[in-house]
């Protein structure tokens, strides 16, 4: 009986000894494992990104500019006006009180 104790005793000490490595292990693979599918979601977040840029590019190229009003002539008929009549420039503002 009592060399069945120190036998025992070297197996449980040995058990305990090994559970933080693989406990460690467990652990490192988990976290490879958070690691990889970070990297994976970035990936995922660039691509987005790029394809929104890409979308944003044909948007500006594709949105008109407005109406060509150079060297148009407005009849701003007798609206009080300030400055020459015949400024090569006028500004119009047009404001809603309400």
């Amino acid at each position: 009986m009592d060399r069945r104790i120190p036998a025992i005793l070297s197996s449980g000490l040995l058990a305990l000894a090994m559970a933080p490595a693989s406990l460690a292990q467990d652990s490192d693979q988990e976290l490879r494992q958070e690691i990889e599918a970070l990297k994976q979601g970035q990936q995922q977040i660039r691509k987005e990104l790029q394809e929104l840029k890409t979308q944003l590019k044909q948007q500006k190229a594709a949105a008109p500019s407005g109406p060509n009003v150079r060297d148009q002539v407005f009849d701003l008929g007798g609206n009080p006006v300030k400055g020459l009549p015949t400024a090569k420039l006028t500004l119009i503002e047009f404001l809603d009180y309400q």
